[in-house]
């Protein structure tokens, strides 16, 4: 890539940087309105109770149906408002990476091969219309929606391959959102494009989840002393990290269609 690792935090560094700071404003507001303004109840003080009981007697928690469990529906209701801010985090991720994408070409769209590098000239790379971006965000959200609750859990226990296959995974809505494929076709091609570059995103995807777990932990152990600052800092890390995965995936999928394979032109290709 040709933008140095600071480049993927510079997230206020999209077009004029309105979007980007109207979408990290909403991102703050969400993630904040699960300390400042929950709905639900959030005292799980029977839920830890039984929970400590159960670990000193495992008879009581292999033979507890669902029904058992002391949860109030204002606890329920608490972690689906937590779900959905997170949820919503990442579809605002999802969103500033088809920004950047298209932004990145309407600024490029003139560029020549030259020396570059380029095998595909960003002229050639359409950017998406507002229209067909919106509507393709809509079905992302619908979709998302579905299936993000059972492969959040299922990934919990499957962390490892989560890892692996977040290179991939990663890519799909830059597939679709940049307009580039259809919608099951993306699934093909999230494959296709990384080829040569699975190695590079480990390694960077990898390092912003590290940061992302380190700010989660300093600010857990920050709650207890300075609540009212954690509060607000646990969302911000959390913001900051979202949208600068989105970004980094928006930069290495233009350069992964620009060179497909890793395989740069010879300078001195006539």
């Amino acid at each position: 890539m040709r933008n140095s690792i600071l480049d993927i935090f510079k997230i206020d560094n999209l077009g004029k940087g309105i979007f980007s700071k109207i979408i990290f404003t909403l991102l703050m507001l969400i993630k904040c309105s699960v300390y400042f303004f929950p709905l639900g109840d959030t005292n799980f003080n029977q839920f830890l109770i039984y929970m400590q009981n159960a670990m000193e007697d495992p008879d009581v928690l292999l033979n507890a149906s669902v029904q058992d469990l002391p949860l109030s529906i204002g606890n329920i209701i608490y972690l689906l408002h937590v779900t959905m801010a997170d949820f919503l985090v990442i579809i605002g991720a999802c969103l500033y990476c088809a920004a950047y994408i298209r932004q990145y070409r309407k600024d490029h769209k003139l560029e020549d091969p030259g020396d570059s590098g380029y095998l595909i000239p960003p002229r050639y790379l359409k950017p998406i219309s507002v229209g067909g971006l919106l509507l393709r965000m809509v079905i992302v959200f619908c979709f998302s929606m579905a299936v993000f609750l059972p492969v959040a859990f299922t990934l919990l226990y499957l962390f490892l391959i989560f890892i692996i296959i977040l290179p991939y995974v990663s890519m799909y809505p830059a597939c679709y959102l940049s307009g580039d494929c259809g919608f099951f076709a993306s699934f093909v091609e999230m494959v296709k494009v990384t080829r040569g570059y699975y190695l590079v995103n480990a390694r960077f995807m990898s390092l912003l989840l590290c940061l992302y777990f380190l700010g989660d932990w300093l600010t857990s152990a920050l709650s207890s002393v300075l609540p009212a600052v954690a509060y607000v800092l646990g969302p911000f890390w959390a913001v900051i990290i979202a949208l600068s995965f989105g970004r980094y995936v928006g930069m290495v999928y233009c350069r992964m269609r620009e060179v497909p394979g890793g395989f740069r032109i010879s300078n001195h290709a006539s």
